[in-house]
């Protein structure tokens, strides 16, 4: 096993590749609080990747910070995101926002709130289209139609003309989506899209999102806390925890035979028709704080396994074949 930077995907030449990506919040006295630390990974064009985690793993923050999004309190503070070749952290804003929407889209969790309740849902896909292919109002109203009819909307026609009010939740994530594919980006970011539905609706979503990457050839970004639910539509999952990278490796491979404990313990806490009728299983403890994170192993506080050594080093994230894992006593 050797200490590696990248994914086992960097082997092609990987559409985005985020190296030693750091991000950081401003506190309140002064100084920089580390949410994301030292971030490896490797998307291949057309693959799908999962990120899996508990909430401030830094899962989203990761994905924002690739979009260039993060706001006026958090910014990128070590590390390099290039995208095709480009490095993203020395780009403009202007360059930016001509990525964003033409080859970088991202869905967020909530479209309640992403869509803007004064504008018809047709007027807001049709912005995008006109903002990045510099076509008239005609053609990106066909446009919009074209990417609404695509994700499953029927009537999309007369559907431009709704607001988001007039549409359920899951036909608002629906908009959200086509809005996102409208312009044909070759990579699709979605950031938990299924957390606000019921479990019907998110199984919908979840095979539109898999369709849509097959029909379009999108590498996909499907970022979730449900392991079970990310491994139906992915090619490998990252685990994060405490703002690093635990494990990476092949779907199969973390379904069926993963090594980390907090992986494994992730899969245990999914319930599953085939296994036996009883309570959930648990993970003891909470997440790190943020500015309180342990010297050695993030997840020393709380794994069952844990040795002297896990809590004073941190252990490297290494690589055997086409997995990696950062723990000093793997299962």
């Amino acid at each position: 096993m050797s200490t590696v930077g990248t994914s086992p995907s960097a082997t092609s030449s990987p559409l985005l590749a985020i190296e030693g990506l750091r991000v950081g919040f401003r506190a309140a006295g002064g100084g920089v609080i580390e949410a994301v630390r030292g971030v490896d990974f490797t998307v291949a064009p057309g693959e799908a990747v999962g990120i899996v985690g508990e909430s401030g793993s830094g899962k989203s923050l990761s994905m924002l910070a690739v979009m260039r999004l993060l706001g006026s309190t958090a910014g990128i503070t070590g590390g390099r995101i290039t995208f095709d070749g480009r490095d993203l952290t020395a780009l403009g804003e202007a360059e930016m926002r001509r990525l964003r929407g033409r080859d970088l889209a991202m869905v967020f969790q909530d479209p309640q709130s992403s869509l803007n309740p004064a504008l018809t849902i047709g007027r807001q896909i049709a912005d995008v289209v006109r903002a990045h292919r510099g076509v008239g109002q005609t053609e990106a109203r066909r446009v919009a139609a074209e990417a609404l009819e695509r994700v499953g909307i029927r009537d999309a026609g007369r559907r431009l003309d709704a607001y988001p009010h007039e549409f359920s939740g899951g036909m608002r994530q629906r908009a959200l989506i086509a809005m996102a594919i409208a312009c044909r980006p070759r990579l699709l970011i979605a950031d938990e899209p299924t957390t606000a539905l019921d479990v019907t609706v998110q199984a919908q979503i979840v095979d539109l999102i898999a369709d849509l990457r097959r029909d379009l050839g999108l590498a996909v970004v499907f970022i979730s806390h449900n392991l079970q639910l990310v491994a139906e539509i992915v090619d490998r999952v990252v685990v994060m925890y405490g703002g690093k990278v635990v494990e990476d490796g092949p779907v199969e491979t973390i379904e069926r035979a993963a090594r980390h404990p907090y992986t494994r313990l992730l899969r245990s806490c999914v319930p599953r028709l085939d296994g036996p009728v009883g309570p959930l299983a648990t993970i003891e403890g909470t997440p790190p704080r943020l500015g309180r994170m342990p010297a050695g192993c993030p997840f020393e506080p709380r794994c069952p396994c844990r040795e002297a050594l896990c809590a004073t080093e941190m252990p490297p994230l290494v690589a055997a074949e086409a997995h990696r894992l950062a723990c000093w006593r793997p299962q």
